[in-house]
């Protein structure tokens, strides 16, 4: 998964505009990035991407960087 396939799963769940999500985005930058659509998210690229994401990465994805790092360990992990 890519960015922008992520930015816009993100946008979908957060309901807001893609634009407002970069790659720097974290959970203090986007207002509605909070636990429980942060698991709808996960739910949403679990489906996308077809994988399972452990729940002990729960935690580590805090940033857009660290959730396609750990969507690419994933699939590297098939």
């Amino acid at each position: 998964m890519e960015f922008n396939e992520l930015r816009q799963l993100m946008a979908d769940v957060f309901e807001c505009d893609a634009e407002k999500i970069t790659i720097d985005s974290t959970p203090d930058t986007l207002e509605a990035w909070d636990s429980l659509r942060l698991l709808d998210l996960i739910l949403a690229i679990e489906q996308q991407a077809d994988i399972e994401i452990s729940p002990d990465r729960l935690e580590d994805m805090m940033s857009v960087p660290a959730i396609l790092g750990i969507i690419k360990e994933t699939q590297a992990g098939r």
